[in-house]
């Protein structure tokens, strides 16, 4: 269902002739990954054309890392914008920190962005953070969605537009949370919380 976007599309940066680099507060060199070209409507300019995107990370006064910093290049322009971490974490401990998911959150057909900040689990099995950003195609950049900023676990169920956070508290009480697009805003639409232990035991 996601598309995780690691490999750089070669051919598309050729002709864009804007790639993104960086090096992060370490000295490695920033992640890069691109996205495809949005195909346009007949008789309309093509979306997001050129879009290519860099993390890197931030570390705080102790070295450790805080926060992941997102750089996107779309044609000319570019937009950066820093996710910060719940608390901060040895490097070695990233794991998938700063990769982008496109998917389109909002359900209106044009690509947006999901950016992993790591495991950040309170239980035994992983629970992934993310932040979640949708394309405003009028101002011609990426808005981030606060209501879902942080949440576990984010997936998109198209069938029933909806955006879904799935996990499990520190007690084991698995949570699912759903959001919904209403009003030009994503609003918490439903929580249900159960526990699969006390189910087992009924």
């Amino acid at each position: 269902m996601k598309k995780i976007l690691l490999i750089a599309m070669a051919g598309m940066m050729m002709a864009c002739g804007n790639t993104a680099s960086g090096n992060n507060e370490s000295g490695e060199e920033a992640k890069d990954v691109a996205t495809d070209s949005v195909v346009a409507k007949a008789g309309e300019p093509s979306l997001r054309e050129c879009t290519t995107f860099s993390t890197k990370f931030r570390k705080d006064e102790n070295d450790q890392v805080d926060a992941v910093i997102v750089t996107c290049n779309i044609d000319v322009e570019k937009q950066e914008f820093t996710c910060e971490f719940p608390w901060a974490k040895d490097e070695d401990w990233l794991g998938e920190a700063g990769e982008i998911e496109e998917e389109d959150i909002n359900f209106d057909g044009v690509p947006d962005l999901l950016v992993c900040l790591g495991n950040f689990a309170v239980g035994y099995e992983p629970d992934y953070l993310y932040s979640a950003f949708v394309w405003n195609a009028s101002e011609g950049k990426f808005e981030e969605v606060e209501q879902i900023a942080g949440a576990f676990n984010l997936r998109v169920d198209k069938e029933n537009k909806a955006i879904i956070s799935e996990y499990k508290t520190a007690v084991g009480d698995h949570v699912i949370d759903t959001y919904k697009w209403k009003d030009g805003k994503i609003v918490l639409e439903s929580s249900e919380s159960f526990n699969p232990d006390e189910l087992e035991e009924e």
